[in-house]
């Protein structure tokens, strides 16, 4: 060995050998096998690997929102709940989540695939006063709608808006 040579110290995990040939072991297999073997849990309880889904990049839906359907859930809710209600804030605000969660489960029943449902559901008291309900939406004018209904009686209003929004 020269003298350089027995000067330098050796690398981590490499050793000099005399001659200047250095063998080096190719890095470890070790954890690449035991991540390949260890099955990954998933959110549905099944065990094994994730499925990794490609984009389909699809920019128009394979049906429109059904305007019409939904227009008349909304109308079989509205009447079915709030026919015999009387107005009271503290049970008017419980109805309108339970309104807008059953509301946007029928809809979601219809299997509008890639639209994004939104519900909105208003209640308030029926008296001499003016109200405006307004909105405001970034949407593509082609794909995406809306269907509301409006519903009285002696009490009270209410007013239900569900927003279909195509998901690209």
């Amino acid at each position: 060995m020269d003298k350089a040579a027995k000067n330098l110290k050796p690398t981590k995990g490499k050793e000099l050998l005399p001659g200047g040939a250095n063998k080096t072991r190719p890095p470890s297999t070790a954890s690449i096998t035991q991540s390949m073997a260890t099955s990954f849990s998933r959110q549905d309880g099944r065990r094994g690997p994730e499925v990794a889904m490609e984009n389909t990049f699809k920019m128009t839906p394979d049906r429109k929102f059904p305007e019409g359907d939904v227009r008349s859930i909304l109308k079989e809710i509205l009447t079915e709940r709030l026919t015999a209600a009387k107005y009271d804030a503290n049970q008017c605000r419980q109805l309108s989540k339970s309104i807008s969660d059953t509301v946007k489960n029928r809809v979601k029943d219809l299997n509008i695939h890639r639209y994004k449902i939104i519900c909105l559901v208003h209640i308030g008291q029926l008296g001499n006063q003016a109200m405006r309900i307004g909105s405001r939406c970034l949407w593509d004018a082609n794909h995406d709608t809306f269907a509301s209904f409006e519903f009285k009686n002696s009490s009270l209003f209410a007013s239900a808006t569900v927003y279909g929004v195509y998901f690209e």
